[in-house]
């Protein structure tokens, strides 16, 4: 029996890791379009990006040897045939019984732009960690939270930053007004240069000319608009796509030998983009390839540290809902919540890590309750469990 994944990532990695320690003894094959083993991603924007650590790998190199799991990186996967074979670029066929797709997704590109450096990769994060070494004046091009990580590691090693957003409060669409603007000031008092309700016109060796004319001058310009997901794969193979791999609960797609999981996985109609999401769906698809029927089902969870403030989220924050709020935004120090009647259904937390548990287990077992002890300091989250 022979098992292939396609993406040697977070999502692909933990799956091979699952499948082995699941008692899988037949052929496993990881196949990977990078040159390198699995490593973590959330670090390149950050630490690697500050030459304070380098990438951290999910396994070492001999680990993969020793548990016979075959290795095809720097390869790319041209075609599928759902019913069971797999065609790489380097001219070898792959047969299979079961295959998970895990190929993640790429950087949005600013209108094929040249010389703009994106933030998707180990080799992206290295390329631009030297291209920052010199202390350069960089312009970052959207204010989502792969751009404001780049512009508060480039302002923490010493660079002059201009971020441009095109909306006119950058992360409302998720955060909502009061804590997007929140953000802003966190930037802006760390020394950014924020412009907001700023597009980009052009990319020139000058640097970015905006929507609004403006020249922002810049030695390295840098993008982080959002990520496309990798389909093509699926599609070209019938497999239903819809803003991502469509996947059931068990993380199976439309074709019975195919599941897929990470950042190209769209589960309920709803597809995620957090290190914890693409770690533990990949787990679950392995546990159901080796013929497991247990649902995934996890209370998405995501993080960012910019400067000294660490936030946290937990489900889908949507400010259209209704927020109770704990401690004092203005401080920097508090937990909103975001309720569907009485039962809390979403959470952001900035430098409350403590209250990130109690508040997951809050919304696991949809518990009921009152506003006033939700943002009462004085009464543990933990005693809204009992």
């Amino acid at each position: 029996m022979t098992f292939v994944v396609v993406g040697a990532n977070v999502a692909g990695g933990r799956a091979v890791e699952t499948l082995r320690a699941g008692g899988f003894d037949g052929r496993l094959v990881l196949v990977g379009a990078e040159p390198g083993r699995p490593y973590e991603r959330p670090p390149l924007s950050k630490d690697v990006l500050r030459r304070e650590a380098e990438p951290v790998f999910l396994r070492d190199e001999g680990w993969y040897a020793d548990n016979e799991i075959e290795l095809r990186l720097g390869i790319t996967a041209t075609a599928l045939d759902p019913s069971g074979t797999l065609t790489l670029d380097n001219g070898e066929e792959l047969s299979f019984d079961a295959c998970l797709l895990a190929t993640g997704g790429r950087p949005r590109r600013l209108h094929e732009t040249e010389g703009v450096h994106y933030l998707r990769t180990m080799g992206d994060a290295l390329s631009l960690r030297d291209a920052l070494e010199g202390k350069p004046s960089v312009v970052v091009v959207g204010a989502g939270f792969i751009g404001a990580e780049v512009a508060a590691s480039a302002r923490t090693i010493g660079c002059d930053v201009t971020m441009i957003e095109i909306l006119d409060v950058p992360l409302s669409r998720v955060l909502g007004r009061d804590l997007g603007e929140t953000y802003a000031r966190i930037h802006r008092d760390h020394g950014v240069d924020l412009r907001l309700g700023e597009g980009v016109e052009q990319v020139t060796a000058d640097g970015v000319i905006g929507t609004s004319g403006t020249l922002f001058p810049a030695d390295v310009v840098v993008a982080g608009v959002g990520i496309e997901p990798n389909v093509e794969l699926a599609l070209e193979a019938g497999i239903a796509c819809d803003n991502g791999i469509v996947v059931d609960e068990f993380c199976r797609t439309s074709a019975p030998k195919v599941f897929a999981a990470g950042d190209v996985a769209n589960l309920k109609g709803t597809r995620v983009e957090h290190f914890q999401n693409a770690q533990n769906q990949g787990v679950a698809a392995a546990k159901n390839m080796l013929g497991g029927d247990t649902p995934f089902d996890e209370v998405p969870w995501f993080w960012s540290d910019q400067y000294d403030v660490n936030l946290q989220t937990l489900g889908h924050p949507s400010p259209s809902r209704r927020r109770v709020t704990r401690g004092r935004i203005e401080d920097l120090d508090f937990i909103t919540f975001d309720l569907s009647g009485d039962r809390v259904v979403a959470a952001v937390a900035m430098n409350r890590g403590r209250d990130i548990a109690a508040t997951r287990r809050l919304i696991e077992r949809g518990v009921t309750v009152d506003d006033k002890r939700l943002a009462d300091e004085d009464t543990p989250l933990r005693d809204l469990l009992k």
